[in-house]
Formats: structure tokens, C-alpha cells, sequence
């Protein structure tokens, strides 16, 4: 396997840079994950199994595939099909030697560890630099539909205004591959990689918010809210100096700032 950092950088997900076709990041993300397979692996890989681990994941990606590819209509579907077998992949070689909740752990951390603080430090970079970071989080949400998901994905709209984006998936190809290959109990997984661009929100500096309510993990669909969060200015609120009845403007002390 080739190091990651021989692979152009993934700012994020969420922060777009040019990043058309996932075909340019599911590499980047397959190398981030295998080689951080290797290394909490380590020497037990040797001994568990007889052949290079990086050879057996390739071998059921291979094989899932062949489960996978009535789902496959263009190349975006190809590299987020990919993507998702290569989770599935690593745990079915795992699983025999490491049992069911072990080697979905070590997936877990393959898939959403490596690359996580680039995604954050890029993902708040986006939001630190825009005028209006919820403006620009929602225009990113919305290229990345077409430009990264593609007709595969559905997305439906039923809140889109100045304050508020509601973005509804009734169909995610992410799904639809773990449950066409038997592994819908990996679900979970592939969802929390949004938490590496979400994490980044801060709602005291970004002054909006972002919560998925249900996803294919919890439900039969995935729901993300994009909320500003509303910033009033200073207000300054009259409080009692004492226990007493308060009397406002008669004790300078007893103003506080509420910021």
C-alpha cells in the first residue's frame, strides 16, 4: 500500500476545494485506512493470519463487489460504492479471528481516525474565513449533492430559507451497498464520518448549528438541520446586589453584562 500523504491532502468533506468526483478522495481515504489497519494490527497480523491483511481486504472488496455492482451507474457511484465495501471488507477478515464487536471497532477507527483533524482543520478554516458561515456551509452541502453523491443519493429539500436548511435522504447508496452485500450492521460506521466535518462547528464562533436527528443507523432515512443560531448583542441585565428586593439603577455594582 502507498502512504497517504503520497495522495493529494482531504481538507473535508464539507469544504470544497475543487472536489468534483469522490474518485479523487476514496483513494486517499483507502490508503489512510489501511495503513492505520497495519499498525493496530501489528505483529498479530503475522500470526492471525498466514497471507498480508492488505491482500485479504482487497480480496472481499473484490468479491463485494461483484454483490455491489447492479448499485454502480457512473463513476461517482463506483468510488462511494468502493468506499463502503472497503469497511465491509476489513471486517469480514477481521471478524473470524477478532469476533463481531472487536473488528467493528477496529473499523470504526481505521475509517474515521487518520483523517480526522485534517477534516476538522479544514472544515473550521471554511467556516473562519466565510462572511457568512452558514450561508456557506449550506452552498457546500448543496454542490457536494450533485458533485460528490450524485443521482444515486436522494435528497429532498423541505426547509430551505435565510435561517434554516433541511436536507432529507430517503435513498443513500452508502445503505443500499451494506444491505445489497449483508453487512447493514456496519451502518453506523460509515455515518459517523460525517462527525469529522460536523465536529468542527462551533455555534459561539459560527453562530449556527448542525444535527442529524436520525440517520440509516437509527431509521429508514437520514435527516441534517443546518440552523443559524441567533446572536443578540451585549444586553445588560439588572441584578440584585443582595438578597433584597432589587432596585434597579440604585446600586452600580449589581449591573452585569450578559454577553
Amino acid at each position: 500500500m502507498n502512504n497517504p500523504s503520497d495522495a493529494r491532502s482531504l481538507d473535508s468533506p464539507a469544504h470544497d476545494q475543487g472536489v468534483g468526483d469522490p474518485g479523487d478522495w476514496t483513494p486517499v481515504i483507502e490508503r489512510a485506512f489501511m495503513e492505520r489497519l497495519l499498525k493496530v494490527l501489528g505483529s498479530s497480523a503475522t500470526r492471525a493470519w498466514l497471507r498480508p491483511v492488505h491482500e485479504l481486504v482487497e480480496e472481499h472488496v473484490a468479491a463485494c463487489d461483484a454483490k455491489a455492482r447492479s448499485l454502480v451507474g457512473n463513476s461517482m457511484d463506483a468510488a462511494n460504492v468502493r468506499f463502503t465495501l472497503l469497511a465491509v471488507a476489513a471486517y469480514e477478515v477481521l471478524e473470524p479471528v477478532c469476533g463481531s464487536t472487536k473488528a467493528a471497532s477496529i473499523v470504526d477507527d481505521c475509517l474515521n481516525t487518520p483523517l480526522r483533524e485534517q477534516i476538522l482543520a479544514g472544515t473550521r478554516a471554511m467556516l473562519d474565513e466565510a462572511d457568512d458561515p452558514f450561508t456557506a456551509l449550506v452552498a457546500t452541502s448543496k454542490d457536494r449533492e450533485a458533485s460528490y453523491f450524485g443521482p444515486s443519493f436522494r435528497f429532498e429539500r423541505p426547509v430551505d430559507s435565510h435561517d434554516c436548511y433541511v436536507l432529507d435522504v430517503p435513498g443513500c447508496l452508502f445503505h443500499e451497498t451494506l444491505v445489497a452485500v449483508g453487512h447493514p450492521e456496519l451502518q453506523p460506521i460509515l455515518c459517523r464520518f460525517d462527525l469529522n466535518w460536523a465536529d468542527a462547528i462551533d455555534p459561539a464562533r459560527h453562530h449556527l448549528r448542525f444535527v442529524r436527528p436520525v440517520t440509516f443507523a437509527s431509521g429508514t432515512s437520514c435527516r441534517m438541520v443546518f440552523a443559524r443560531e441567533e446572536h443578540l448583542p451585549g444586553l445588560v441585565v439588572e441584578t440584585p446586589a443582595t438578597t433584597g428586593t432589587a432596585h434597579p439603577g440604585t446600586d452600580a455594582g449589581a449591573a452585569e453584562t450578559v454577553r
